[in-house]
């Protein structure tokens, strides 16, 4: 744990230099999802805007994730501190579970702002102890995820340039906007092996009973199981391919 708190004080104080940076945290996100949830005040439903509302709030928490977690190989080759983390003894998934802490403190803190600007533009979530154990949630869960992601994309270095695609891609599968239950069949089916797309109907849920219900169990058994499976196979790729990495030499060299 001592090795995981490093690495995550390391990011916050590279990030204390840039004092600029705290303010982009906080207003990107009310810019990015913002068209989506005043369109959907057209339709004069104020619970239609909050279903948009924390769709696409839980979008952008993956969105920071695949950054964070997913692209932390990456982020790390920017900073040219890379070498020094691969040579260093902790493992590449302990790596990747520090960016997930320092991902998941940088998402209270522009989530805390985004509800606040919504809040003054007359959008709001119903609050309860629900919506933080969600967030809490979604977390753990989307770290399994982006785990997978950071292997995919150390194995294939390319794929990370296409993450903003991969974002969106992902985040209109699990309904960010609307509801699964509008699509095709044949996209459903790829709907459901997106562990945002129950994050989501769960967070909505939430929001319409207050309460995570009987029903909502199914999809938190769902979810679960199709999150580990990601983290295994992340793990297990992550293993080979740091592996042939390090026989190739090739972490000097990307």
């Amino acid at each position: 744990m001592k090795e995981l708190l490093t690495l995550v004080k390391k990011d916050w104080l590279i990030r204390k230099k840039y004092k600029f940076i705290w303010i982009n945290m906080a207003l990107t996100p009310f810019f990015m999802i913002g068209p989506y949830i005043f369109t959907s005040k057209l339709f004069g439903k104020i619970d239609f805007s909050e279903s948009i509302l924390i769709g696409t709030l839980l979008w952008y928490w993956l969105n920071q994730y695949f950054w964070g977690v997913g692209d932390g190989f990456g982020e790390e080759r920017a900073e040219g501190t890379l070498t020094s983390i691969i040579i260093s003894p902790i493992s590449l998934l302990k790596f990747l579970f520090s960016k997930s802490i320092d991902t998941f403190l940088t998402n209270i803190y522009l989530t805390i702002f985004t509800l606040i600007f919504f809040a003054i533009s007359g959008i709001t979530i119903k609050m309860s102890i629900w919506i933080f154990i969600l967030l809490l949630m979604s977390g753990i869960y989307i770290t399994f995820f982006s785990i997978f992601f950071a292997a995919l994309a150390l194995w294939k270095k390319k794929i990370g340039s296409m993450n903003y695609a991969v974002q969106y891609f992902v985040g209109l599968l699990s309904g960010m906007t609307s509801s699964i239950e509008y699509y095709p069949i044949y996209i459903k089916m790829i709907s459901y092996i997106i562990p945002l797309t129950y994050l989501i109907s769960l967070g909505r849920n939430i929001i319409k009973k207050g309460i995570i219900g009987k029903e909502d169990i199914f999809l938190l058994i769902v979810l679960t199981i199709i999150s580990l499976i990601y983290l295994i196979i992340g793990i297990l790729m992550l293993n080979k391919v740091e592996r042939y990495t390090r026989e190739k030499g090739e972490w000097e060299s990307w």
